[in-house]
């Protein structure tokens, strides 16, 4: 680089003049002698002298100027060894060309690094070499070159002219602007994706904030739905956007953001729900320098989930909390129990007994009005936190917190009877919700460990014991309930074999004429023979046939066998009335549909006489079921099948109905009869009675008749027909035709 010089303007005028300083004194020393000698005659000696004297001015002035010209020309030299080290050390590129042909004269290493060419390479390439093809020999930075690989680089081009080898030159320092102009375009790029992402995502928006809290980027459509002027976010502070209001929820999630925190929530912002991503953004350096917000309009969606929640936890008929809701309270009381957040708690689990004999008779509305207006009532009475929730078809729960011992629940439970023995107003209708309740109380750590749904069960479970063991009506929960649920599971199991192989038999309780003592019927008692348990009694199985739905088809073998029987027997009977058989029968059986046709063709095919089938059923049946009995009964007068009310007064003493229905016979039922000598009450319900069927014109039949003087009491009310083990006790097929022919009228 030792033939590097730059062109500099003072350098060729500064010898110019001293040349010309040196010319014009030596002319001026010579003629001014000359002239002196001439015109003053001055002696030589003198001239000599002052020739002397100018030339030594002359000299001591070019002596002068050579130190002048000496000096600079060691400064020119200390800078040319200066510029050739910040040549070849500089980290930029550093290059020297021709200034007309462009050829590469010399290039720095940091030249051939950033290029990927070598020198004896550059030095074969012009400077149009490194132009890309949209450069087009620009000279107007920024330029764009490329390198040997091909990569492009964004460089700022600065020229110094110079003389390089005796020709004219320029050297160019290169700085690289890559770096900056990918930041550029990134920065662009990303606003073009927060605008794509903006216009994609529907109902959505992407804002940019700064840490002083400006938007600097506002795009998306769900803009118009927030509260705010979409044509004035951009430039705007969050307080001059917003509300002060939504300023008050936004600004601490932004410094979150600012602060480096990732996070996502809800916003409520002008009666709309917004779901909010919020993410701090980083420049170059790693420096946080803005905050996106990715905020979606999810109001529709909420209240889709709204809907949805309510059609999920919501009966859709009473729109009381339904089982799914419950289940989801009780978890969270189990879990909150379990970290010691609250006390222990007990379930109710309560079965409307009303709630079918309300559906048949005034219709289903009615029942399920009946189903709200008791959960209201137990709302109010027990003054409930959490609403009361339907559980199943006739079925309510709820929960009492801070309730866990076995007193308080009692008591508890004591008090729903009452307050449920009250009348409730339905449509002006006064109806009554008599419940069957279970109770599972969670009074320990361990019970705490339980599922919702076993606790829920165990309640139940407790429910259907009071039903079916304890007759009463609440009991408490407890382990061995379950082992008789599992008894009694099995027992069903074991049912629905023996209907299948028929393992039942029909015993037969003779009816007598007090009066006359003469035999006038029969009725068809079920037993059930067991291979491995023997005899097991209707009152073990009859419950479980009912509620599993198998004592339709318990009745209907009963009834066909029954008829088959009646059918033989009547061939030898040769009374003036008819032979009469009492079948019991449930009200699954009546309610059956075709059931009159099917009955018909059991009269016709056993060709039983007229007026001696009559069908029994309890009091409850017949109150429950009153509009299937009136136009069974109705639908059945061609064939006089008759109609009798088994345990009469024990029930639900529907008097004001009796005189509406098809009834044939009230039968007084056992328990008034086995205590109407010591017990007044019973012996006046007795009278009571007797006295309104021959109002009504209807029979009476006094069942359980033990003892004389029972026969003798009833004889003196004029109680007509009577049963018991007085007159004779049940007995198989087998045995009923010695008692005809034994009682023959």
């Amino acid at each position: 680089m030792s033939m590097l010089q730059f062109r500099d303007p003072h350098s060729r005028p500064l010898l110019r003049l001293i040349g010309a300083y040196l010319g014009i004194g030596t002319g001026l020393v010579t003629g001014v002698g000359a002239i002196a000698n001439q015109v003053f005659q001055i002696p030589p000696a003198m001239a000599w002298l002052h020739l002397s004297f100018g030339w030594g001015a002359i000299w001591l002035s070019g002596g002068l100027a050579y130190g002048v010209l000496r000096r600079w020309t060691l400064a020119l030299t200390q800078q040319s060894d200066y510029i050739e080290h910040l040549f070849a050390a500089n980290p930029c590129p550093v290059w020297v060309c021709d200034a007309r042909s462009q050829e590469f004269l010399a290039v720095n290493q940091a030249a051939i690094d950033t290029y990927g060419y070598s020198r004896a390479e550059f030095l074969q390439l012009t400077l149009w070499d490194l132009l890309t093809s949209d450069a087009s020999r620009s000279t107007t930075n920024p330029i764009t070159h490329r390198t040997q690989d091909g990569t492009e680089l964004t460089v700022d081009l600065t020229h110094i002219d110079c003389t390089y080898q005796n020709r004219n030159a320029r050297l160019t320092i290169v700085q690289d602007m890559t770096p900056q102009q990918n930041a550029v375009l990134a920065l662009q790029d990303q606003k073009v994706q927060y605008r794509t992402l903006a216009n994609q995502v529907p109902s959505s928006a992407v804002l940019l904030i700064d840490p002083q809290l400006r938007y600097t980027f506002a795009a998306g459509t769900t803009l118009d739905r927030l509260p705010i002027d979409q044509s004035q976010i951009e430039g705007c502070t969050l307080a001059e956007a917003f509300s002060a209001a939504a300023c008050e929820q936004l600004e601490p999630l932004y410094r979150r953001a600012l602060a480096g925190e990732s996070l996502t929530t809800e916003l409520t912002l002008d009666q709309r729900t917004f779901l909010t991503s919020l993410a701090p953004l980083y420049d170059t350096h790693g420096t946080i320098s803005q905050a996106m917000s990715l905020v979606q309009d999810i109001t529709e969606r909420k209240h889709l989930e709204a809907q949805l929640h309510a059609y999920a936890y919501t009966d859709p008929v009473t729109q009381l909390p339904n089982k799914a809701w419950f289940l989801e309270q009780l978890h969270g009381h189990l879990s909150a129990c379990q970290s010691g957040n609250t006390g222990f708690f007990t379930v109710f689990f309560l079965e409307l007994e009303r709630f079918n004999a309300v559906k048949y008779s005034l219709g289903h509305d009615w029942a399920e009005q009946m189903m709200v207006a008791t959960a209201e009532r137990l709302s109010t009475c027990l003054n409930l936190a959490d609403p009361v929730a339907r559980v199943g078809d006739h079925s309510l729960a709820l929960v009492l917190t801070n309730l866990h011992t076995t007193l308080d629940a009692t008591a508890i439970a004591e008090y729903i009877h009452q307050q449920l023995n009250q009348p409730l107003e339905v449509d002006s209708q006064e109806l009554f919700s008599s419940v069957m309740i279970g109770i599972a109380i969670i009074d320990t750590p361990e019970r705490t460990q339980q599922d919702a749904e076993d606790v829920l069960q165990a309640a139940d479970t407790a429910m259907n014991y009071a039903r079916f063991y304890h007759q009463a009506n609440h009991a408490i929960f407890e382990p061995r309930m379950s082992e008789d649920a599992i008894a009694r599971f099995s027992l069903e199991a074991q049912l629905r074999q023996a209907i299948k192989k028929q393992d039942f038999v029909v015993f037969y309780q003779p009816i007598f004429n007090i009066a006359s003592a003469q035999l006038v019927g029969f009725e068809a008692l079920m037993r059930w023979e067991h291979p491995d348990l023997g005899w097991i009694t209707p009152s073990r199985f009859i419950p479980v046939a009912e509620e599993t739905g198998l004592m339709g088809l318990i009745d209907w073998w009963v009834l066909g066998e029954a008829c088959r029987q009646l059918g033989q027997w009547q061939q030898h009977w040769t009374g003036a009335t008819p032979l009469v058989l009492t079948v019991n029968v449930s009200g699954a059986l009546l309610n059956q549909f075709g059931f009159r046709d099917r009955l018909r063709q059991v009269t016709l095919s056993n060709r039983l006489k007229r007026g001696s089938l009559k069908l029994e059923v309890t009091e409850q049946i017949l109150f429950e079921h009153q509009t299937a009995t009136n136009n069974i009964l109705d639908q059945l007068q061609n064939l006089d099948v008759k109609l009798a009310v088994d345990d009469f007064g024990t029930g639900y003493s529907c008097l004001q109905h009796l005189h509406n229905l098809p009834i044939d016979t009230l039968k007084i039922d056992a328990s008034f009869v086995n205590t109407m000598l010591d017990n007044a009450d019973s012996l006046e319900i007795i009278r009571i009675i007797i006295a309104l069927a021959q109002s009504l014109k209807i029979n009476v039949i006094a069942e359980g008749i033990e003892t004389t003087a029972q026969l003798d009491m009833l004889r003196s009310l004029h109680c007509i027909y009577g049963q018991g083990y007085l007159f004779a006790e049940p007995v198989p097929a087998a045995g009923v035709l010695p008692l005809i022919t034994q009682h023959h009228p």
